[in-house]
């Protein structure tokens, strides 16, 4: 069982681009709305505030020597790196922000409202667009999730899917839960990923034979023989290492790369190893089905 186990979640990856390339639609989707959006929130802004402005009687000439005069101010003879490094940090930009506003505040002041209601249009329109964005984004995970689940049943299970849409349900929503779960621990600190990933692949191994035992051994297998002997213990010994190999693999992504690409290029593989595990279950607890019964349906080993 554990070879046949582990055999499955190798064979399967040859899905690995299907939930990246779901992702990529539903992000590219996205963006293709964001973009455009965005560059017409800032371009709508840019003229409502340049004809606030025209009508102010600013004089531009005083902000720019300020500017000019904070910068000729720096220390350049503690050398040009250092000058640079202050000339860029925030809180010499912070600084010199403030004293433009400070030397234009008193023309402005007639026009606060309508530049107030510019930059809050501005800036819920941007808002807006983000969240179509990580709708579209979201979609196409989700879209990716059960396309693949979809291509790594029907590549490992011989028969219809019906019967098994309420597990795939069931794993649909606890699958996530625990990996984003993984990736936030794994973020804040990275060793946690040892200890959170093997409480993960628990639960979710224990929940899938669950979901796998009520949806096709409730009427024909008791809950010893489920159980009982070291099937069991088999099953969650290849649940383990399939899980711990795809985390192994976002490890050395994340350490050859960078955290955010080892996440980005590897959570396929976390993906896969859940839906293998979902359907290992599954063929658990068919095995466990006598023969007579007219409920079994044979899952073939990939």
């Amino acid at each position: 069982m554990i070879k046949s186990g582990i055999k499955n979640y190798f064979v399967n990856l040859k899905f690995y681009f299907v939930p990246i390339g779901a992702f990529a639609v539903g992000a590219i989707i996205g963006l293709s709305i964001l973009l455009p959006g965005v560059l017409s929130a800032i371009k709508n802004f840019y003229i409502t505030i340049t004809g606030i402005l025209n009508e102010t009687s600013i004089d531009f000439t005083v902000v720019k020597d300020y500017i000019i005069n904070s910068v000729k101010g720096l220390d350049w003879n503690s050398g040009l790196l250092a000058s640079v490094k202050t000339l860029l940090s925030r809180d010499w930009l912070i600084s010199l922000f403030n004293g433009c506003i400070d030397l234009i505040a008193a023309d402005l002041q007639p026009y606060a409202q309508q530049i107030d209601t510019a930059v809050n249009t501005a800036v819920g329109n941007v808002t807006s667009l983000l969240g179509i964005f990580i709708l579209f984004a979201i979609l196409g995970l989700v879209g990716g999730y059960f396309l693949t689940a979809y291509l790594v049943r029907r590549n490992i299970a011989k028969g219809k899917i019906r019967k098994s849409l309420i597990a795939i349900l069931i794993d649909s929503v606890i699958a996530p839960v625990l990996l984003f779960l993984c990736i936030w621990l794994f973020t804040l600190w990275k060793p946690s990923i040892i200890f959170s990933s093997l409480v993960s692949v628990l639960i979710f191994s224990i929940t899938s034979l669950l979901s796998a035992y009520l949806v096709h051994g409730v009427k024909t297998v008791r809950g010893k023989e489920l159980l009982s002997g070291s099937g069991i213990l088999k099953l969650f010994a290849s649940d383990i290492i399939i899980y711990y190999i795809s985390v192994a693999i976002v490890l050395i992504l994340s350490l050859v790369i960078n955290v955010f690409s080892g996440i980005l290029i590897g959570f396929s593989f976390i993906e896969i190893a859940f839906l293998v595990i979902s359907i290992n279950a599954e063929s658990y607890v068919k095995n466990l089905i006598p023969d007579k019964s007219e409920e079994q349906e044979e899952l073939l080993a990939a």
